[in-house]
């Protein structure tokens, strides 16, 4: 080889060696002239990801396949950060030739060769990623709601002595406070324990076992000072064959305890009437033979089965509602699963789970099939029958009737409010009209009837509209439209919607904060009902020439907008009914304002259904903040 070929194959070999590289690499490289933005190069996954050939990659503008708008904040800072390293990793939205956007994680770095300056970005597709975090957030959320639905109080106490987990159930059985709850410190919860127990020396002996023996496993009787009695079982907890904590586990146990001491009181009482056992086994026949007739009086069904779901024992009731002769009953027994449907299976197996573990199961609605195959809606209720590992007892309630008598009066409802709609339309137009003065001057006494009588239309007119929309919410028939809105405009028209209501009321609304671009999910319709109510409640109760205050923050993509009012405040005995239909506090006040008690629950249920959450803080004498939230969208290049 001659000396000036030489070079010439480095150079090939070099460009060679390059592309092999990036070829192979495993992630999407992407070159980027610094200057114009557009793609100089591309290895062979970046083309693959974006669905384009080589060719057709150079020579494009880089925007083209971004279409996060944080993308161009990032080029702008790194572009101002080049005097530094000229290196950076975020996250990013590409987008391919098909209109498919997918997520990236970008690394971008500097180069510069003959006078030119690239950027060089290694990416990587995350969609794998970011969707196995939000199963983790998923189960993680799941797992909470299946602790505060479990029968038993769960309290977790890390190595460190702070509580890491508990749940409700917990907290309601030892009615502790926010300030403990929010302390979650073991030293203060146990105080707190001790206090509210009678007897539980066995238990605090325990605690100090377990200082010496941490993997000691206790189950101890607890005596409350008003009467309970619990069963606390505690373990240790492990995180991959490593200690990370202790559980504790506690069951009210007060009826068992009750019903304990009814069988030995029972029993001393057999045992003192050894003598008159004959005279006691005919009073048993006889308490046999009423209690038969009492259960076959029920309206309920009631029934007794085995784990394989024969029915051993039925009453009449449950026998007629499926369609079967006592004497058949009697001679060929029933199997439970073969006279309910495939759907109500389901729900049997998963209480017969909650049987085994709890002794009771939650009630459920199914269907049972009458031996004419006529099905019939039933509420089923299972707990283990007492004393037997195999046996269970069932309740079965004939929903038909309910059934109907919902159904009427959802029709009922709809119809009347309908009917009433047209006629209310007509009265308070023609009182409207008769106010202004269209049909001449009235006498001031005229007109004062003339304007009571269009205020109470007014009222009887949005009482309509709150039942139609109860009946709506209740039947599954309100559509709810989430799209993309401007939030900050929207609350502008409520106010300006609701301003004449509170001019009649010498109040004015302000809109005191809120982000310069505000833009939500949810319907924005519904939302105008939301700011509806709670602006007119707001300057409802509101004293005579106050403002009313409305805030919007941003907190991490939830937007949280606030009403605050300076009225008298929420009584406390009226705080837990607030949201609840028909809720109105009976202070002279509030039932002089009038009102139909249903806009609190009607706005709790758009917001919810809105994907969003709705509460209050209020103090007497000084006034109450209503708030919603919303989730935030992302904005777009042309929002203003």
């Amino acid at each position: 080889m001659t000396d000036t070929g030489m070079p010439q194959s480095i150079s090939m070999l070099n460009n060679g060696l390059l592309r092999h590289i990036m070829d192979h690499s495993r992630e999407a490289i992407l070159v980027v002239d610094m200057q114009q933005m557009v793609l100089v190069d591309a290895n062979q996954l970046a083309c693959l990801m974006l669905a384009y050939t080589r060719s057709e990659l150079i020579g494009l503008p880089l925007a083209n396949i971004e279409c996060s708008l944080q993308d161009v904040f990032f080029w702008e800072a790194l572009r101002a950060d080049l005097q530094a390293d000229g290196r950076a990793i975020a996250e990013s939205e590409w987008i391919s030739r098909h209109g498919m956007s997918f997520p990236v994680e970008k690394r971008v770095s500097t180069f510069a060769d003959q006078g030119s300056e690239f950027f060089v970005i290694h990416a990587e597709d995350i969609t794998h990623r970011r969707e196995l975090v939000e199963g983790q957030v998923h189960l993680v959320a799941q797992l909470q709601s299946s602790l505060d639905a479990t029968a038993e109080g769960i309290l977790s106490i890390d190595l460190n002595g702070n509580v890491v987990n508990i749940n409700q159930r917990f907290t309601r059985m030892w009615q502790l406070n926010d300030e403990l709850l929010a302390a979650r410190d073991e030293a203060l919860m146990f105080a707190h324990l001790k206090n509210a127990s009678q007897d539980a020396d066995n238990f605090f002996a325990s605690l100090e076992k377990i200082q010496h023996d941490p993997n000691l496993e206790t189950e101890d009787l607890i005596a409350l000072k008003d009467g309970r009695y619990f069963i606390c079982v505690s373990k240790p907890e492990f995180m991959r064959d490593r200690r990370v904590g202790r559980v504790f586990s506690v069951r009210d146990i007060t009826q068992m305890k009750e019903a304990e001491c009814s069988l030995v009181a029972a029993r001393d009482a057999a045992e003192k009437a050894s003598k008159e056992k004959s005279r006691m086994l005919e009073a048993l026949l006889v308490s046999e033979s009423r209690l038969r007739r009492l259960v076959n009086s029920s309206l309920i069904g009631i029934m007794q089965g085995n784990l394989n779901g024969r029915l051993t024992e039925a009453n009449d009731v449950l026998l007629q509602l499926a369609g079967v002769q006592r004497l058949e009953f009697e001679q060929s027994g029933m199997s439970w699963l073969d006279r309910t449907t495939e759907e109500s299976h389901v729900a049997h197996h998963n209480a017969m789970a909650e049987i085994r573990l709890y002794g009771q199961a939650k009630p459920f609605e199914g269907e049972l099939i009458r031996e004419d195959g006529v099905r019939i809606p039933v509420m089923i209720g299972l707990a283990q029958l007492e004393g037997s590992l195999e046996e269970w007892v069932g309740f079965v309630l004939d929903l038909t009737e309910q059934r109907k008598a919902d159904r009427i009066k959802s029709e009922f409802i709809s119809v009347v409010s309908h009917e009433l709609r047209t006629p209310l339309t007509s009265i308070r137009g023609a009182l409207g009209l008769l106010e202004s003065g269209v049909a001449g001057e009235l006498t001031a006494k005229t007109m004062q009837l003339i304007k009571v009588a269009h205020r109470n239309c007014q009222r009887l007119g949005i009482l309509v509209n709150d039942i139609l929309d109860m009946e709506k919410l209740a039947s599954g028939k309100m559509v709810i439209n989430i799209e993309r809105f401007d939030l900050v405009a929207v609350t502008r028209q409520a106010m300006e919607a609701n301003a004449g209501y509170a001019q009649a009321l010498n109040v004015r609304y302000r809109i005191t904060d809120h982000p310069e671009n505000a833009w939500a999910m949810g319907d924005n319709v519904r939302v105008m009902q939301v700011f509806a109510n709670l602006l007119s409640n707001a300057a409802k109760f509101s004293p005579n020439g106050a403002e009313v205050q409305i805030r919007i923050s941003d907190i991490s993509g939830i937007y949280k907008i606030e009403v605050e009012d300076h009225g008298q405040g929420i009584p406390i005995a009226f705080r837990d009914q607030i949201f609840k239909k028909f809720a109105q506090a009976d202070g002279t006040n509030t039932r002089q304002q009038g009102g139909t008690g249903l806009g609190l629950n009607i706005t709790k249920t758009f917001v919810e259904k809105m994907g969003g959450e709705i509460g209050f803080e209020t103090e007497e004498g000084k006034g109450s903040i209503f708030w919603f939230t919303l989730l935030a969208c992302a904005h777009r290049r042309h929002d203003r």
